[in-house]
Protein backbone atom coordinates (compact mmCIF):
# COMPACT_ATOMS: atom_id res chain seq x y z
CA UNK A 1 0.00 0.00 0.00
CA UNK A 2 2.65 2.37 0.67
CA UNK A 3 4.37 2.17 -2.24
CA UNK A 4 1.71 2.35 -4.75
CA UNK A 5 0.85 5.48 -2.18
CA UNK A 6 4.19 6.70 -2.18
CA UNK A 7 4.68 6.97 -6.17
CA UNK A 8 2.53 8.77 -7.23
CA UNK A 9 3.02 11.69 -4.37
CA UNK A 10 6.50 12.13 -5.24
CA UNK A 11 6.24 11.64 -9.18
CA UNK A 12 3.97 14.57 -8.46
CA UNK A 13 6.28 16.99 -6.36
CA UNK A 14 8.69 15.88 -8.82
CA UNK A 15 6.97 17.31 -12.07
CA UNK A 16 5.82 19.82 -10.32
CA UNK A 17 9.45 20.94 -9.05
CA UNK A 18 10.44 20.81 -12.14
CA UNK A 19 8.16 22.86 -14.04
CA UNK A 20 7.66 25.52 -12.08
CA UNK A 21 5.17 27.79 -13.04
CA UNK A 22 4.79 31.61 -13.02
CA UNK A 23 2.53 33.26 -10.99
CA UNK A 24 0.25 35.58 -12.54
CA UNK A 25 1.48 38.81 -10.70
CA UNK A 26 4.76 38.67 -12.23
CA UNK A 27 5.64 39.76 -15.49
CA UNK A 28 8.92 38.25 -17.15
CA UNK A 29 11.20 40.48 -18.07
CA UNK A 30 11.68 40.33 -22.11
CA UNK A 31 15.25 40.26 -23.06
CA UNK A 32 16.24 43.04 -26.03
CA UNK A 33 18.51 42.89 -28.73
CA UNK A 34 21.93 41.97 -27.69
CA UNK A 35 24.86 44.56 -27.84
CA UNK A 36 27.89 42.09 -27.52
CA UNK A 37 30.12 41.94 -30.65
CA UNK A 38 32.13 39.03 -31.50
CA UNK A 39 36.20 40.44 -30.73
CA UNK A 40 37.37 39.00 -33.96
CA UNK A 41 37.34 35.76 -35.97
CA UNK A 42 39.94 33.10 -37.00
CA UNK A 43 40.17 33.52 -40.16
CA UNK A 44 40.09 36.33 -42.52
CA UNK A 45 36.73 37.11 -44.60
CA UNK A 46 38.90 38.69 -47.28
CA UNK A 47 39.56 37.12 -50.81
CA UNK A 48 42.34 38.01 -53.70
CA UNK A 49 39.98 37.22 -56.26
CA UNK A 50 40.11 39.96 -58.26
CA UNK A 51 43.06 41.98 -56.90
CA UNK A 52 46.11 42.56 -59.23
CA UNK A 53 49.81 42.39 -57.29
CA UNK A 54 51.69 45.47 -58.64
CA UNK A 55 55.64 45.75 -59.15
CA UNK A 56 57.32 48.49 -56.42
CA UNK A 57 59.88 51.23 -57.93
CA UNK A 58 62.92 51.63 -56.45
CA UNK A 59 63.43 54.67 -54.18
CA UNK A 60 67.34 54.60 -54.23
CA UNK A 61 69.70 52.75 -56.60
CA UNK A 62 73.36 51.77 -55.53
CA UNK A 63 76.04 50.09 -57.77
CA UNK A 64 79.58 49.07 -57.36
CA UNK A 65 82.51 50.76 -59.09
CA UNK A 66 83.05 47.87 -61.29
CA UNK A 67 79.57 47.52 -61.93
CA UNK A 68 79.10 43.69 -60.50
CA UNK A 69 76.60 45.12 -58.03
CA UNK A 70 73.42 46.96 -57.78
CA UNK A 71 70.87 47.48 -54.94
CA UNK A 72 67.95 48.90 -55.77
CA UNK A 73 66.10 49.99 -52.14
CA UNK A 74 61.94 49.40 -52.69
CA UNK A 75 59.22 50.11 -50.70
CA UNK A 76 59.13 46.71 -49.13
CA UNK A 77 62.50 45.00 -49.56
CA UNK A 78 65.68 45.25 -51.27
CA UNK A 79 66.36 44.31 -55.13
CA UNK A 80 69.98 42.75 -55.61
CA UNK A 81 71.76 42.43 -59.07
CA UNK A 82 75.32 40.41 -58.46
CA UNK A 83 77.37 39.56 -62.24
CA UNK A 84 79.19 36.46 -61.95
CA UNK A 85 79.59 36.50 -65.62
CA UNK A 86 83.37 36.51 -65.76
CA UNK A 87 83.52 33.92 -63.23
CA UNK A 88 85.39 35.85 -60.67
CA UNK A 89 83.16 34.84 -57.08
CA UNK A 90 85.56 37.13 -55.27
CA UNK A 91 85.34 40.31 -56.91
CA UNK A 92 81.44 39.49 -57.29
CA UNK A 93 81.51 39.23 -53.49
CA UNK A 94 83.68 42.13 -52.68
CA UNK A 95 81.59 44.62 -54.69
CA UNK A 96 78.30 43.56 -53.05
CA UNK A 97 79.92 44.57 -49.62
CA UNK A 98 81.58 47.66 -51.10
CA UNK A 99 77.95 48.56 -52.25
CA UNK A 100 75.78 47.62 -48.81
CA UNK A 101 78.52 49.82 -47.01
CA UNK A 102 78.07 52.75 -49.57
CA UNK A 103 73.85 52.78 -48.60
CA UNK A 104 72.83 54.52 -45.77
CA UNK A 105 72.03 51.30 -43.43
CA UNK A 106 73.25 49.79 -40.24
CA UNK A 107 73.65 46.54 -41.71
CA UNK A 108 75.83 45.60 -38.54
CA UNK A 109 72.80 46.79 -35.98
CA UNK A 110 70.48 44.69 -37.86
CA UNK A 111 72.41 41.05 -38.83
CA UNK A 112 74.35 40.99 -35.75
CA UNK A 113 71.39 41.00 -32.57
CA UNK A 114 69.67 38.30 -34.92
CA UNK A 115 72.92 36.41 -35.34
CA UNK A 116 73.60 36.38 -31.15
CA UNK A 117 69.70 35.53 -30.70
CA UNK A 118 70.22 32.12 -32.89
CA UNK A 119 73.70 31.61 -31.33
CA UNK A 120 72.31 31.57 -27.78
CA UNK A 121 69.51 29.49 -28.98
CA UNK A 122 71.97 26.69 -30.34
CA UNK A 123 74.35 27.17 -27.49
CA UNK A 124 72.61 28.38 -24.40
CA UNK A 125 75.61 27.66 -22.23
CA UNK A 126 77.90 30.02 -23.78
CA UNK A 127 79.19 33.32 -21.97
CA UNK A 128 81.30 35.67 -23.88
CA UNK A 129 83.57 32.55 -25.72
CA UNK A 130 82.21 31.75 -28.81
CA UNK A 131 84.71 29.86 -30.13
CA UNK A 132 82.57 26.87 -30.60
CA UNK A 133 80.34 28.91 -33.30
CA UNK A 134 83.85 29.94 -35.05
CA UNK A 135 85.28 26.11 -35.31
CA UNK A 136 81.78 25.55 -36.72
CA UNK A 137 81.98 27.87 -39.23
CA UNK A 138 85.24 27.32 -40.27
CA UNK A 139 84.83 22.91 -40.21
CA UNK A 140 81.73 23.74 -42.32
CA UNK A 141 83.74 26.13 -44.65
CA UNK A 142 86.12 23.25 -45.67
CA UNK A 143 83.46 21.93 -47.84
CA UNK A 144 81.78 24.79 -49.17
CA UNK A 145 82.30 24.62 -53.05
CA UNK A 146 85.71 26.74 -53.86
CA UNK A 147 84.06 29.53 -55.90
CA UNK A 148 81.90 30.15 -52.82
CA UNK A 149 84.46 29.95 -50.32
CA UNK A 150 85.82 32.82 -52.59
CA UNK A 151 83.25 35.08 -53.00
CA UNK A 152 82.46 34.68 -49.09
CA UNK A 153 86.20 35.89 -48.57
CA UNK A 154 85.29 38.58 -50.64
CA UNK A 155 82.32 39.94 -49.02
CA UNK A 156 83.27 39.14 -45.24
CA UNK A 157 86.86 40.62 -45.72
CA UNK A 158 85.15 43.57 -46.72
CA UNK A 159 82.41 44.16 -44.94
CA UNK A 160 84.17 43.67 -41.61
CA UNK A 161 86.99 45.84 -42.34
CA UNK A 162 89.09 43.53 -41.71
CA UNK A 163 87.64 42.95 -37.72
CA UNK A 164 88.19 39.34 -36.70
CA UNK A 165 86.39 37.37 -33.79
CA UNK A 166 82.50 36.87 -32.71
CA UNK A 167 81.88 39.61 -30.18
CA UNK A 168 78.63 41.65 -29.79
CA UNK A 169 80.04 44.75 -30.52
CA UNK A 170 78.37 46.42 -33.20
CA UNK A 171 80.43 45.21 -35.73
CA UNK A 172 80.22 42.50 -38.76
CA UNK A 173 83.07 40.53 -38.09
CA UNK A 174 84.46 38.22 -40.56
CA UNK A 175 83.28 35.24 -39.12
CA UNK A 176 80.17 36.82 -38.33
CA UNK A 177 79.70 37.54 -42.16
CA UNK A 178 80.85 33.91 -42.62
CA UNK A 179 77.70 32.68 -40.37
CA UNK A 180 75.31 34.61 -41.93
CA UNK A 181 75.13 32.07 -44.90
CA UNK A 182 75.10 29.05 -42.87
CA UNK A 183 72.64 29.85 -40.11
CA UNK A 184 70.15 27.02 -41.17
CA UNK A 185 73.69 24.64 -41.26
CA UNK A 186 75.60 25.80 -37.91
CA UNK A 187 72.74 27.26 -36.14
CA UNK A 188 68.87 26.18 -37.19
CA UNK A 189 65.74 28.35 -37.05
CA UNK A 190 63.75 28.23 -39.15
CA UNK A 191 59.60 26.85 -39.45
CA UNK A 192 58.49 26.15 -42.78
CA UNK A 193 54.93 24.96 -44.79
CA UNK A 194 54.43 24.65 -48.93
CA UNK A 195 51.81 23.89 -50.97
CA UNK A 196 51.14 22.83 -54.51
CA UNK A 197 48.77 21.83 -57.05
CA UNK A 198 48.39 20.71 -60.59
CA UNK A 199 46.26 19.29 -62.97
CA UNK A 200 42.69 18.10 -61.83
CA UNK A 201 42.77 20.14 -58.79
CA UNK A 202 44.23 23.31 -60.81
CA UNK A 203 41.62 25.33 -62.67
CA UNK A 204 43.24 25.94 -65.42
CA UNK A 205 45.51 22.50 -65.27
CA UNK A 206 48.56 24.84 -64.41
CA UNK A 207 50.91 24.13 -61.67
CA UNK A 208 51.22 26.59 -59.04
CA UNK A 209 53.05 26.71 -55.57
CA UNK A 210 53.18 28.59 -52.16
CA UNK A 211 56.39 28.53 -49.84
CA UNK A 212 55.78 30.04 -46.15
CA UNK A 213 59.38 30.89 -44.78
CA UNK A 214 58.65 31.38 -40.94
CA UNK A 215 61.91 32.97 -39.86
CA UNK A 216 62.96 34.49 -36.57
CA UNK A 217 61.94 38.21 -37.69
CA UNK A 218 64.49 39.45 -34.80
CA UNK A 219 63.80 40.45 -30.93
CA UNK A 220 62.79 44.21 -32.30
CA UNK A 221 61.90 42.68 -36.19
CA UNK A 222 64.93 44.18 -37.31
CA UNK A 223 64.76 41.48 -40.10
CA UNK A 224 62.22 42.86 -41.95
CA UNK A 225 64.12 45.76 -42.66
CA UNK A 226 66.55 44.05 -44.89
CA UNK A 227 64.25 41.80 -47.24
CA UNK A 228 65.94 40.82 -50.38
CA UNK A 229 65.25 39.20 -53.72
CA UNK A 230 68.73 38.28 -55.42
CA UNK A 231 69.41 38.01 -59.00
CA UNK A 232 72.75 35.65 -59.73
CA UNK A 233 73.28 36.73 -62.78
CA UNK A 234 76.20 34.01 -64.29
CA UNK A 235 78.32 33.11 -67.48
CA UNK A 236 78.41 30.87 -69.99
CA UNK A 237 77.59 26.82 -68.64
CA UNK A 238 75.19 28.06 -65.45
CA UNK A 239 71.97 28.93 -64.94
CA UNK A 240 71.19 32.26 -63.56
CA UNK A 241 68.66 32.30 -60.98
CA UNK A 242 66.85 34.18 -57.64
CA UNK A 243 66.59 33.54 -54.66
CA UNK A 244 64.40 35.09 -51.56
CA UNK A 245 66.07 35.85 -48.28
CA UNK A 246 67.96 38.91 -46.68
CA UNK A 247 70.81 41.08 -47.53
CA UNK A 248 74.02 40.04 -47.05
CA UNK A 249 72.71 36.28 -47.77
CA UNK A 250 74.42 34.12 -50.24
CA UNK A 251 73.44 30.87 -49.48
CA UNK A 252 69.79 29.37 -50.52
CA UNK A 253 66.38 29.17 -48.57
CA UNK A 254 64.51 29.60 -51.79
CA UNK A 255 65.28 30.25 -55.16
CA UNK A 256 64.25 29.68 -58.86
CA UNK A 257 66.77 29.29 -61.68
CA UNK A 258 66.20 30.17 -65.09
CA UNK A 259 64.67 26.92 -65.76
CA UNK A 260 61.70 27.50 -64.04
CA UNK A 261 62.96 24.66 -61.27
CA UNK A 262 62.01 26.09 -58.05
CA UNK A 263 63.72 24.97 -54.50
CA UNK A 264 63.38 25.89 -51.27
CA UNK A 265 64.32 24.39 -47.45
CA UNK A 266 61.80 23.45 -45.02
CA UNK A 267 63.93 21.91 -41.94
CA UNK A 268 62.45 18.64 -40.30
CA UNK A 269 63.16 18.19 -37.03
CA UNK A 270 66.83 16.54 -36.21
CA UNK A 271 66.77 14.62 -32.45
CA UNK A 272 70.38 13.37 -32.89
CA UNK A 273 73.61 14.67 -31.75
CA UNK A 274 75.03 17.12 -34.41
CA UNK A 275 78.54 16.62 -36.00
CA UNK A 276 80.29 19.51 -38.83
CA UNK A 277 83.15 17.02 -39.55
CA UNK A 278 83.77 16.63 -43.22
CA UNK A 279 79.58 17.63 -43.33
CA UNK A 280 78.27 20.39 -46.03
CA UNK A 281 75.76 22.95 -45.65
CA UNK A 282 72.63 21.91 -47.67
CA UNK A 283 71.49 25.31 -48.19
CA UNK A 284 75.13 25.90 -50.35
CA UNK A 285 74.55 22.96 -52.17
CA UNK A 286 71.00 23.76 -52.72
CA UNK A 287 72.45 26.80 -54.40
CA UNK A 288 75.22 24.63 -56.36
CA UNK A 289 72.39 22.35 -57.32
CA UNK A 290 70.14 25.24 -58.94
CA UNK A 291 73.49 26.44 -60.56
CA UNK A 292 74.08 23.49 -62.31
CA UNK A 293 71.44 21.53 -62.81
CA UNK A 294 67.98 21.35 -65.09
CA UNK A 295 65.00 20.14 -63.33
CA UNK A 296 63.31 19.71 -60.11
CA UNK A 297 63.57 15.58 -60.10
CA UNK A 298 67.76 16.16 -61.34
CA UNK A 299 67.87 18.43 -57.92
CA UNK A 300 66.26 16.09 -56.09
CA UNK A 301 68.04 13.30 -56.65
CA UNK A 302 71.33 15.43 -56.18
CA UNK A 303 70.21 16.45 -52.40
CA UNK A 304 69.10 13.18 -51.78
CA UNK A 305 72.64 11.24 -52.87
CA UNK A 306 74.00 14.18 -50.80
CA UNK A 307 71.69 13.93 -47.49
CA UNK A 308 73.93 11.86 -45.21
CA UNK A 309 76.61 14.31 -45.52
CA UNK A 310 74.24 17.68 -44.61
CA UNK A 311 74.36 18.41 -40.64
CA UNK A 312 70.78 18.45 -40.14
CA UNK A 313 67.62 16.72 -42.05
CA UNK A 314 65.15 18.50 -43.79
CA UNK A 315 62.69 18.53 -46.78
CA UNK A 316 63.17 20.68 -50.21
CA UNK A 317 60.34 21.61 -52.04
CA UNK A 318 61.00 20.73 -55.26
CA UNK A 319 58.90 22.21 -58.30
CA UNK A 320 59.64 22.76 -62.21
CA UNK A 321 56.47 22.85 -65.15
CA UNK A 322 56.36 19.67 -65.44
CA UNK A 323 56.83 18.04 -61.85
CA UNK A 324 56.36 18.48 -58.17
CA UNK A 325 58.81 16.64 -55.48
CA UNK A 326 59.53 16.70 -52.00
CA UNK A 327 63.27 15.84 -50.87
CA UNK A 328 62.96 14.58 -47.61
CA UNK A 329 66.82 14.17 -47.12
CA UNK A 330 67.37 12.31 -43.39
CA UNK A 331 70.90 13.35 -41.77
CA UNK A 332 70.60 10.82 -39.05
CA UNK A 333 73.47 8.28 -39.02
CA UNK A 334 72.67 6.82 -35.77
CA UNK A 335 72.63 2.96 -36.17
CA UNK A 336 68.89 2.72 -34.75
CA UNK A 337 67.54 5.41 -36.97
CA UNK A 338 65.77 5.13 -40.18
CA UNK A 339 68.19 5.35 -42.78
CA UNK A 340 65.93 6.48 -45.28
CA UNK A 341 66.20 9.94 -47.43
CA UNK A 342 63.72 9.82 -50.60
CA UNK A 343 62.40 12.01 -53.41
CA UNK A 344 59.01 11.84 -52.47
CA UNK A 345 56.38 12.88 -55.17
CA UNK A 346 51.87 12.06 -55.05
CA UNK A 347 52.12 8.68 -54.89
CA UNK A 348 54.50 7.63 -52.27
CA UNK A 349 53.40 5.81 -49.45
CA UNK A 350 52.63 8.22 -46.27
CA UNK A 351 53.66 6.46 -42.56
CA UNK A 352 50.52 5.05 -41.11
CA UNK A 353 47.93 7.47 -39.62
CA UNK A 354 49.06 9.81 -42.49
CA UNK A 355 46.56 10.98 -45.18
CA UNK A 356 46.51 13.75 -48.28
CA UNK A 357 43.19 13.50 -49.87
CA UNK A 358 43.49 15.45 -52.44
CA UNK A 359 45.43 13.90 -55.58
CA UNK A 360 47.59 16.35 -58.05
CA UNK A 361 48.57 18.50 -55.11
CA UNK A 362 51.09 18.06 -52.46
CA UNK A 363 51.77 19.66 -48.65
CA UNK A 364 54.58 20.44 -46.68
CA UNK A 365 55.67 20.96 -43.21
CA UNK A 366 58.70 20.65 -40.84
CA UNK A 367 58.63 17.03 -41.23
CA UNK A 368 59.03 13.94 -43.13
CA UNK A 369 55.83 11.63 -43.92
CA UNK A 370 57.13 8.84 -46.07
CA UNK A 371 56.45 5.57 -44.61
CA UNK A 372 59.33 4.28 -42.49
CA UNK A 373 60.97 7.86 -42.60
CA UNK A 374 62.35 9.47 -39.20
CA UNK A 375 59.02 10.56 -37.08
CA UNK A 376 59.08 13.69 -36.73
CA UNK A 377 55.61 14.59 -36.94
CA UNK A 378 54.57 12.78 -33.45
CA UNK A 379 57.68 14.19 -31.77
CA UNK A 380 56.05 17.72 -32.61
CA UNK A 381 52.83 17.90 -32.62
CA UNK A 382 52.65 21.41 -34.19
CA UNK A 383 53.56 19.08 -37.49
CA UNK A 384 50.38 16.86 -37.38
CA UNK A 385 48.42 20.33 -36.68
CA UNK A 386 49.76 21.95 -39.78
CA UNK A 387 49.63 19.12 -41.92
CA UNK A 388 46.21 18.10 -41.26
CA UNK A 389 45.35 22.14 -41.76
CA UNK A 390 47.00 21.85 -45.31
CA UNK A 391 44.91 18.44 -46.05
CA UNK A 392 41.83 19.66 -44.57
CA UNK A 393 41.50 23.39 -46.61
CA UNK A 394 43.02 21.75 -50.10
CA UNK A 395 40.15 19.46 -49.43
CA UNK A 396 37.77 21.97 -49.57
CA UNK A 397 38.49 23.04 -53.27
CA UNK A 398 37.34 21.38 -55.85
CA UNK A 399 39.73 23.17 -58.18
CA UNK A 400 41.99 25.84 -57.14
CA UNK A 401 42.87 29.12 -58.70
CA UNK A 402 46.01 31.62 -57.92
CA UNK A 403 43.67 33.59 -55.47
CA UNK A 404 42.42 30.77 -54.09
CA UNK A 405 45.91 29.81 -53.50
CA UNK A 406 46.80 32.91 -51.57
CA UNK A 407 43.74 33.01 -49.96
CA UNK A 408 44.26 30.07 -48.26
CA UNK A 409 47.15 30.35 -46.98
CA UNK A 410 46.79 33.68 -45.41
CA UNK A 411 43.61 32.57 -44.48
CA UNK A 412 44.02 32.84 -40.64
CA UNK A 413 43.77 36.06 -38.91
CA UNK A 414 46.84 37.68 -36.57
CA UNK A 415 44.29 38.71 -34.25
CA UNK A 416 44.82 35.52 -32.65
CA UNK A 417 48.27 34.23 -31.48
CA UNK A 418 49.35 30.50 -31.91
CA UNK A 419 47.79 28.66 -29.43
CA UNK A 420 47.20 26.22 -31.88
CA UNK A 421 49.62 25.98 -34.66
CA UNK A 422 49.03 28.66 -37.63
CA UNK A 423 50.09 27.83 -41.59
CA UNK A 424 50.06 31.99 -41.36
CA UNK A 425 51.82 32.47 -38.07
CA UNK A 426 53.19 35.32 -35.93
CA UNK A 427 56.85 34.03 -37.26
CA UNK A 428 56.11 34.29 -41.18
CA UNK A 429 58.67 36.25 -42.64
CA UNK A 430 57.71 36.18 -46.36
CA UNK A 431 55.40 33.62 -48.10
CA UNK A 432 56.56 33.25 -52.15
CA UNK A 433 53.48 32.12 -54.88
CA UNK A 434 54.23 31.43 -58.28
CA UNK A 435 51.99 29.73 -61.32
CA UNK A 436 53.87 28.35 -64.30
CA UNK A 437 50.55 29.23 -66.35
CA UNK A 438 50.81 33.08 -66.17
CA UNK A 439 54.65 33.32 -64.95
CA UNK A 440 53.13 35.18 -62.24
CA UNK A 441 55.77 35.36 -59.15
CA UNK A 442 54.71 36.98 -56.00
CA UNK A 443 55.89 37.80 -52.40
CA UNK A 444 54.27 39.26 -49.67
CA UNK A 445 57.40 40.57 -47.40
CA UNK A 446 56.40 41.09 -43.51
CA UNK A 447 56.65 44.28 -42.25
CA UNK A 448 58.50 45.43 -38.50
CA UNK A 449 54.93 45.87 -37.32
CA UNK A 450 54.56 41.98 -37.92
CA UNK A 451 51.64 40.17 -40.00
CA UNK A 452 48.65 41.91 -41.04
CA UNK A 453 45.26 40.81 -42.27
CA UNK A 454 45.19 40.31 -45.56
CA UNK A 455 48.96 40.80 -46.63
CA UNK A 456 49.87 42.80 -50.01
CA UNK A 457 51.80 40.70 -52.41
CA UNK A 458 54.23 42.13 -54.75
CA UNK A 459 55.15 41.29 -58.67
CA UNK A 460 58.50 39.94 -58.60
CA UNK A 461 60.57 39.39 -61.95
CA UNK A 462 62.62 36.71 -62.08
Amino acid sequence: MKKKLILPLFTTAFLTACTPQTPAYITPPVSGVSTLEPIGTVYSERSYAGETAQEESALETFVSADGRCTIEKKPSYYEVYLDYTDGDYYATGKAYAETMLSMNLDISGVIEPYLFENIHHAFPELEGNYKPVEDRIYELLKQVPEEYQKEFDGFAGTISGGQNGIASDGILSYEEALLIQMVPDCLRETNCNALTVWGEKSADGGRMFSRTMEWSLGSENQMCTVHAVTHFKMGEGKNSYTTFGTLAMLDVLGGMNDKDVFAAILDSGSYFDYVCEGKKCYTLELRYALEHMNSAREIGEYMVSESKNFTYSHNVLLTDPQESLVAEDCANLQEDAPKQSILRDQYTPLREGVFWDSPDSMGVVNAFVTAGSDDELSNDPSNWVRFNKLNTWVSEYEKMTFSDLKDLVTRESPDFESGIQKIYSEMVFHIIVYDYATDELEVCFTGTDGITDHPTFVKIRH
